[in-house]
């Protein structure tokens, strides 16, 4: 029997992020085709990984990402010759990279040792993510260009967001859009009942607490809406207090419920009437793809990217300022739009049939997106180098 191949998958540490999931997931199909070194810079590991993948940890146990710009890049100059150093001591043949950290490094990998082979995967939208500090902006226009073209091969999740490194950022290297994987089941659960108007009718999010989510306008659609409306949110970070403070100023603290992280969100997020994501931009969206595959209708902004292309097969709509659009898996509507959010929630609420027909059109969408079915494709993709 012939040796399997060495690969490498390099991120930053499993977290609870959307490129952790992946990567956590992508570990349970690649190591059955090859012989796995997961390469980490932080000793934060979160999710559940394959036995099968060896990992390396190339920070000190208990050190954490660093605030001051001066010990970041000090630290990154140390990740970048201990990554090679891995690299090397596990004879990786491909080493696959997911954010731009990562990307980087991998490039600079390539320049130092042609004979190895690099992919690397942008998971976010990066002309309008790295936008809002101006020396994020100035670095990432000279540093994306530069380090992204060393690499072999990209995918990314959206083909928006191909098209954005291509005009943007002069990206030359092989493009193709991987989507997210996702775990689904045979059978679909069974949505949560909903026959009186009168009662509480449970709406739900998912996603860091930052500002590109925006969960700000959840929480004023809710305000929008009846006292039986409620909202739950997983997740955390840096605007969680602004976020409780401004429920507290809409006078609805009692109707919106902070979680935090939770382990296995699906098992929390099903016994939900639908689930809102109210993004600004996205890369593709894993929580939709989570709330699909347990049976639960979706509502989400129409944000570059992500959304279009999972909730409508990327045909594009016209929806009107303070409305939405009935899409062929899920509700969407205006970014920012909180009457057309509102409006959205309210529909599914009141219309119970198309609930209950979103909700099996949400399943049957979610499969596509199985594990088994997205990890061929970077399988085929690492093959093809």
């Amino acid at each position: 029997m012939s040796q399997k191949r060495k690969i490498a998958l390099f991120v930053s540490a499993i977290g609870f992020g959307g490129a952790e999931k992946v990567v956590s997931l992508l570990l349970d199909e690649l190591t059955k085709y090859f012989d796995v070194t997961l390469i980490l810079l932080y000793d934060e590991i979160k999710l559940p990984l394959n036995k099968n993948a060896k990992i390396v940890i190339l920070s000190k146990p208990g050190s954490t990402f660093k605030t001051n710009i001066f010990a970041r890049l000090y630290d990154n100059f140390k990740f970048i010759f201990k990554y090679q150093k891995a690299l090397k001591e596990h004879n990786i043949e491909v080493a696959v990279s997911f954010l731009v950290r990562q990307n980087i490094m991998n490039g600079i990998a390539k320049m130092n040792n042609k004979k190895l082979k690099t992919i690397i995967s942008e998971r976010c939208f990066p002309s309008i993510m790295y936008s809002d500090q101006k020396a994020t902006s100035f670095l990432t226009k000279l540093l994306i260009p530069f380090f992204y073209n060393k690499n072999d091969k990209l995918f990314s999740n959206s083909i928006y967001i191909n098209n954005d490194l291509i005009s943007n950022y002069n990206i030359k290297i092989d493009t193709s859009v991987i989507y997210n994987p996702i775990l689904t089941k045979n059978r679909k659960p069974k949505l949560k009942s909903y026959k009186n108007l009168e009662d509480v009718f449970n709406v739900v999010t998912v996603g860091r607490l930052i500002p590109v989510k925006n969960q700000k306008s959840i929480i004023e659609a809710i305000k929008l809406l009846p006292s039986n409306f409620v909202l739950d949110i997983y997740g955390d970070g840096e605007l969680h207090d602004d976020l409780n403070l401004l429920s507290k100023e809409l006078d609805i603290q009692d109707r919106i419920h902070f979680n935090g992280n939770v382990n296995n969100v699906k098992s929390h997020i099903v016994e939900k009437h639908c689930f809102v994501l109210s993004s600004i931009t996205e890369g593709f969206p894993n929580v939709v793809l989570e709330a699909m595959s347990v049976g639960l209708p979706v509502i989400c902004t129409n944000c570059m990217s992500g959304p279009l292309e999972l909730l409508n097969d990327n045909e594009k709509v016209n929806i009107l300022s303070g409305s939405f659009v009935k899409a062929k898996y899920g509700l969407l509507v205006n970014v920012d739009d909180t009457v057309g959010l509102s409006q959205a929630i309210k529909y599914m609420q009141n219309n119970i049939e198309e609930r209950n027909m979103y909700s099996k059109l949400s399943f049957e969408r979610a499969k596509t997106y199985d594990v088994s079915n997205i990890g061929i494709h970077v399988k085929n993709l690492i093959d093809s180098l």
